[in-house]
């Protein structure tokens, strides 16, 4: 008589891993296609569209989506800063220019 196993516990059952991201190049066109279906204010649910056409996931799709999304937030907040502190030397610049004048 044998005996019965004991069934699988969390650490010793399948693990689901995560999508795998296309490379860089289909991460941006994927970006772009959604982008020009917002502009274009389709309203289809852009992840399942993409999946069509890129032969993927709609879940890679999203992970596309936001993580592109992501680095163009980086992208937007680095360059306000860099505007921001331009706009702030070239005052500090003009203050000390226009007391040098008067002098």
């Amino acid at each position: 008589m044998s005996v019965p196993r004991k069934p699988a516990n969390h650490a010793t059952s399948a693990r689901s891993r995560p999508p795998r991201l296309p490379t860089r190049e289909v991460r941006r066109r994927i970006w772009e296609q959604a982008c020009e279906l917002v502009a274009d204010d389709d309203n289809r649910d852009i992840a399942g569209v993409l999946a069509n056409r890129f032969h993927t996931s709609e879940r890679v799709i999203t992970l596309c989506v936001v993580s592109e999304g992501m680095r163009h937030e980086r992208v937007a907040a680095t360059l306000r800063i860099g505007v921001l502190r331009a706009l702030e030397s070239a005052r500090t610049v003009a203050a000390n220019s226009d007391v040098s004048q008067i002098a």
